[in-house]
């Protein structure tokens, strides 16, 4: 697959510095490259909620910016339109799983980019969803290198809490590549430039990405205190989700605090409530927690039956080959506990890198 190509992030070549749009609006062109910004606001807004929805608005804002007479707006200013618009619509196609059209609609972007007036922050934005893009892919050191350019962007512009926010980010892929200490460290620098009253969803994610991190290092005290401190704000968001990985994680810091029976108890609730919503690697991951659990307490058969299920559910989801081997080799395997603990460990370890799908 070829490369997304961005031009060289160097203020230096840019025509313009103002903020994205600015002019337009002076020159009373506002009503319908409004309509296109409102359009995209609300696809934004529908993140969380409704996936589809997002496609939607965002294809009608990629229409409208089509639509529009560049001998009326400006052919540059309206090649950035167009191309933050598709940018958008490759976004809410990421979100809504369908990362095929997400990457050509990315390249269109970047195709229109190209012949506008090099902002910057534009740049950065694009950058963004393409890291974004590259995570939902698992194709994290490319997801980090356009991140690295973003972050210089911010911070030359001053943009403290879109640096912060660019670090988290940053912190997350890290941690989905194998590197939880360095994950640690960003999230917690990118958490201190920001204010979390701006974007509370974002810092609940950062928070929760970071007690996790802190789990997979073994530091499973200053888990539990992070996540104390952070309780009232996964129930002041109110989204269910977030209340069922509250309890997972939960259960796994007991788990790694030898408390098995409180383990046990959130792995469950976790797993039902996982499996209602149909979120079937979300099953399978606390599912292997949960047999890591049962082990630990000798029960050798309820731990059969469990990855048995997990490998139907995969067989008739036809969920990745590559996982289901890795689930047979361990039902296999599941012949001394000793070996059983390390095989699961691993396998547990690469099916969350194939759901890794950060939330920024």
């Amino acid at each position: 697959m070829n490369e997304l190509s961005f031009p060289n992030p160097d203020p230096a070549g840019s025509r313009r510095e103002e903020g994205f749009g600015l002019s337009l609006w002076n020159r009373g062109a506002a009503q319908s490259w409004g309509l296109c910004e409102s359009l995209i606001a609300r696809s934004q807004a529908c993140r969380y909620q409704d996936p589809e929805q997002m496609v939607l608005l965002a294809e009608r804002a990629v229409s409208v910016a089509e639509s529009l007479d560049p001998m009326e707006y400006g052919r540059e200013q309206l090649a950035d339109l167009r191309a933050r618009a598709l940018a958008e619509l490759a976004n809410a196609y990421r979100v809504a799983d369908d990362l095929d059209t997400a990457e050509r609609m990315m390249r269109r972007a970047v195709a229109w980019n190209g012949q506008g007036t090099q902002d910057p922050l534009l740049l950065a934005r694009l950058m963004r969803l393409a890291a974004s893009l590259r995570g939902s892919q698992r194709r994290f050191q490319e997801a980090l290198e356009l991140l690295d350019a973003v972050y210089a962007i911010y911070e030359r512009h001053g943009d403290r809490s879109n640096a912060g926010r660019t670090l988290i980010s940053k912190g997350v892929y890290a941690g989905h590549d194998n590197d939880p200490e360095q994950a640690i460290r960003l999230l917690s620098t990118g958490l201190s430039l920001i204010n979390p009253a701006s974007d509370p969803k974002l810092v609940l994610s950062a928070v929760h990405n970071l007690v996790g991190f802190l789990a997979d290092c073994g530091r499973f005290e200053e888990a539990r205190g992070l996540l104390q401190l952070s309780r009232p704000a996964y129930f002041a968001e109110g989204d269910r989700l977030n209340l069922i990985r509250l309890r997972w994680v939960e259960g796994r810091i007991a788990a790694g605090l030898d408390e098995l029976g409180q383990a046990e108890e959130a792995f469950l609730y976790a797993h039902d409530e996982f499996e209602k919503i149909g979120l079937g690697y979300h099953v399978a991951l606390v599912s292997l927690d949960l047999a890591s659990v049962w082990l630990q307490q000798r029960k050798h058969a309820e731990t059969r039956t469990l990855i048995e299920q997990i490998v139907i559910s995969f067989r008739a989801r036809r969920i990745a080959r590559e996982a289901l081997a890795a689930l047979l080799l361990l039902k296999e395997s599941l012949e001394t506990e000793r070996e059983s603990l390390e095989l699961l460990h691993s396998v547990r370890g690469y099916l969350q890198r194939l759901i890794a799908r950060p939330a920024i």
